[in-house]
């Protein structure tokens, strides 16, 4: 696989990923409360708990994407250009 792929894929990757991450904040901004009654189907949980495990969770895969998608991504188009 050639560096060109490797960036290419990578950049895909990222697109998804952060097309995963805003379906996730839309539906935690706009539908709170549908989304805390599924989760409540599976797991008893209080709803400052919910929010807060929610809201450390985006923020824990932001991070983790932008380590492992942006930052390859733009030291790969920087090398590679």
């Amino acid at each position: 696989m050639t560096p060109q792929d490797v960036t290419a894929v990578l950049g895909w990757s990222m697109v998804l990923n952060f097309t995963v991450f805003l379906i996730w904040v839309l539906a935690m901004t706009t539908m709170p409360n549908l989304t805390y009654r599924t989760q409540a189907l599976v797991s008893s949980i209080s709803r400052d708990d919910y929010e807060k495990i929610m809201y450390r969770l985006l923020g824990q895969y932001k991070l983790a994407l932008l380590l492992t998608h942006v930052g390859p991504y733009v030291a790969l188009r920087i090398v590679f250009s």
